[in-house]
């Protein structure tokens, strides 16, 4: 009876250890959205966007599982599961990991059993809202294989092919966890992903393009041969050996009534998991003791360079013509916008922004005629284009100093000076695509209230920079500059009020600050007055520079009120 109370007593305590696990991943969860109440927004927007095309797809797929013949379903089955398998493998590589669990190296050091660490890992995952991105297509599955014969290999199937997704994407954070935290990579990785997230319109019409230059040139002799190549396709040929497509064998195998062969190939998904989680966890104590990653090496130590004493030269510098302070401060803007990837594509953005905006309609419009066919009105676009530019660019502009915000407000320097430096180095980072795309339009559509619509812009821009100013000390937004990514208003630290502000209260007042300078472009332009558009697009620099100065006042202002309380607001919740 002693020795089985203390075995009893012993899984008890097992169970309580797996029970405590999962209520910290739950704390955990509960943490993130409570700390950023911005996440909360975050995860109702991904649901709403993504949930429709999820249930749509869960739909089709089950639609597809119930009414396909032949060797079909199974394959259908079979493309969702690696296709899925490799979103859990890629996502983490080209931005953040989807599981968010507790991180399991500072676990190892208490004495948890392997089992318990993993089973809380693939159990954590539940708290994570991606998940229930994927669970419409299990249960597609479930409603497609699961009413036959098949009811417990589908079970199977379905719950090794999630253990390989989590923990494929874990491997790979582990894996080559030092590349991807490397600077060089996080950089290319902005620049490429931004750039190709950016392009996915054209990519999308080159796509369409391509395939119906390929059915236009097949023959009717090639089509039916095609089609009957496709009909004896067997895809699952190839997807079996994938770890999540072999449990789609399995189904088509147990279907068949091969039972034992089902079987085999859900052992070899099964050994597949188990391997897979053996290097994981050897990989995570690797970890954990210091031996860094296995790609990558481990983080390298900062070591101290000597700085060397230059001798000073008489160069002079561009920004000589500036005040000293005012020098010093636009210089450092001006590197740090350089060095911060997120600032070169929003340079790039820039430039092909309306090559983007312009797109549909340069593919869709008819310009037999010539650019003359184009309508007068197009030139009184720029203003709009130029509003929004600089609004994309310049807002939060305050969280762009990352981690030394706290250092720069230590500075006796005037708090206005601050903003007036950003102000002008934001003018120069959108003003120059903005003149370049100005430029190229009014050569072409060589017309008068073209360039005075390009004019106005700009000064309807700056007076935009002076709106951007306020709001960013009213409305800041933590960015996290060592993310692959720009963390975005429903996703950092913001909280509700910022979000809503950030897309509504901004881009109304911006609006209402630039409604003189438009009047009188507008009214020159509807009254046939080209002088009176002249007038106004002189009036709006004159205006724009007003109100930067002004915004840069009350900004300054503003900000040695509510330091402290910025500087909190701008710590990221990880540090």
């Amino acid at each position: 009876m002693a020795e089985l109370s203390d075995a009893d007593f012993r899984q008890r305590q097992e169970r309580s250890l797996l029970w405590t696990l999962f209520r910290l991943r739950g704390k955990l969860t509960l943490r993130q959205f409570s700390r950023e109440r911005g996440r909360i927004i975050g995860a109702i927007v991904v649901l709403l966007v993504f949930g429709p095309l999820i249930i749509g797809a869960a739909i089709g797929t089950a639609t597809g599982y119930l009414n396909l013949e032949n060797q079909w379903p199974t394959a259908l089955l079979g493309g969702v599961f690696v296709a899925m398998w490799f979103i859990w493998l890629v996502f983490p590589i080209i931005a953040t990991s989807i599981n968010e669990s507790a991180d399991i190296t500072r676990l190892l050091i208490f004495p948890i059993s392997r089992r318990d660490l993993i089973l809380s890992t693939l159990l954590g995952t539940l708290f994570d809202y991606p998940t229930y991105l994927m669970l419409p297509l299990f249960v597609a599955a479930f409603i497609g294989f699961g009413f036959t014969s098949a009811f417990p290999v589908i079970i199977l199937a379905i719950l090794l092919s999630y253990g390989h997704m989590v923990l494929i994407g874990q491997f790979i954070t582990v894996a080559i966890g030092g590349i991807l935290q490397s600077r060089r990579f996080r950089d290319v990785a902005i620049i490429v992903f931004s750039l190709l997230g950016s392009s996915c319109y054209f990519i999308n019409l080159a796509f369409q393009s391509g395939v119906e230059r390929f059915t236009e040139s097949l023959s009717l002799q090639e089509e039916e041969a095609f089609a009957d190549a496709f009909t004896n396709w067997q895809p699952l040929n190839v997807l079996q050996w994938f770890p999540t497509g072999a449990p789609a064998r399995a189904v088509e195998q147990a279907l068949d009534g091969s039972w034992l062969t089902a079987v085999l190939w859900l052992l070899y998904s099964a050994v597949l998991l188990a391997g897979l989680t053996w290097v994981w966890f050897q990989a995570m104590n690797r970890l954990a003791t210091g031996g860094g990653f296995l790609i990558g090496g481990r983080p390298q130590q900062k070591q101290e360079k000597e700085k060397r004493v230059k001798p000073q030269t008489n160069r002079r510098s561009p920004l000589d013509w500036l005040p000293d302070d005012l020098a010093m401060l636009v210089g450092k803007e001006l590197r740090s916008a350089w060095r911060i990837p997120q600032r070169r594509v929003g340079l790039l953005q820039g430039l092909l922004l309306p090559v983007f905006m312009m797109g549909p309609f340069l593919f869709s419009a008819d310009f037999s005629g010539g650019i003359s066919s184009l309508p007068s009105w197009f030139g009184l676009s720029m203003p709009l284009y130029a509003l929004f530019l600089f609004w994309s660019t310049s807002q939060n502009m305050l969280a762009w100093e990352g981690r030394g915000l706290p250092s720069l407000l230590l500075t006796p320097q005037p708090r206005w000076r601050l903003f007036l430096a950003k102000g002008m180095v934001f003018l120069l980072i959108a003003g120059i695509p903005y003149l370049i795309v100005g430029g190229a339009v009014s050569l072409i559509l060589r017309d008068s209230i073209t360039v005075f619509g390009v004019v106005t812009g700009l000064g309807m821009g700056i007076a935009s920079l002076a709106v951007t100013a306020v709001a960013s000390v009213l409305f800041p937004i933590p960015i996290n500059l060592e993310a692959k990514r720009t963390r975005g208003a429903f996703q950092s630290g913001g909280n509700f009020k910022t979000g809503c502000a950030t897309i509504t209260l901004v881009p109304i007042s911006i609006a209402v600050v630039n409604l003189p300078a438009a009047g009188m472009l507008g009214a020159g332009f509807y009254f046939d007055l080209p002088w009176l558009a002249a007038v106004g697009a002189m009036f709006s620099l004159v205006y724009g520079a007003g109100i930067l100065y002004a915004g840069s006042r009350l900004g300054g202002n503003l900000l040695m009120e509510r330091e402290p309380e910025l500087v909190a607001t701008m710590k990221l919740p990880d540090e």
